[in-house]
């Protein structure tokens, strides 16, 4: 199972890479996976989405690191499916080869009753000024989440 757990993780690497150079520059996109008891989330947050000035985004970008060390900072997973963070990164990137700063957070869950994941409360948008976000769910398909509704379907 960890090695299940760990090939998907990598696919979801992988696949935002790919997806994220053909969908419009500034868009955050968020990567979910669910394997078992293991919930795997992904989020990508480039400068460009948090503010059009480069000074203002790098000073944006700083907080959002610090801010998404804590996951309830940016999901809302059901109470009813027992899910226990077990692990969890952010990286803050600086400006290199093309591609601008941005932040980049994973986290994964344990979750005693993962069939009680069937969505999740996006708390992003009090983090960051966008009307909605891209999501990607392995392996179901694209979505896109907004202001109005920010609920991630599994």
């Amino acid at each position: 199972m960890a090695r299940l757990t760990l090939s998907v993780f990598a696919l979801l690497l992988a696949c935002n890479t790919g997806w994220s150079q053909t969908g419009a520059p500034g868009r955050i996109t968020i990567n979910a996976a669910q394997v078992g008891q293991n919930l795997l989330l992904r989020v990508d947050i480039p400068a460009m989405a948090v503010s059009d000035a480069a000074s203002s985004a790098k000073l944006r970008l700083q907080t959002l690191n610090l801010a998404l060390r804590d996951s309830t900072r940016a999901f809302a997973l059901p109470e009813a499916a027992g899910c226990e963070q077990t692990g969890g990164d952010v990286i803050h990137h600086r400006a290199n080869s093309g591609f601008g700063p941005a932040v980049s957070a994973g986290w994964e869950f344990t979750c005693v009753y993962p069939d009680a994941v069937n969505s999740i409360g996006i708390s992003l948008f009090s983090l960051v000024p966008v009307e909605s976000m891209d999501a990607i769910v392995f392996p179901d398909g694209q979505q896109v989440i907004t202001r109005d509704h920010p609920v991630l379907d599994l």
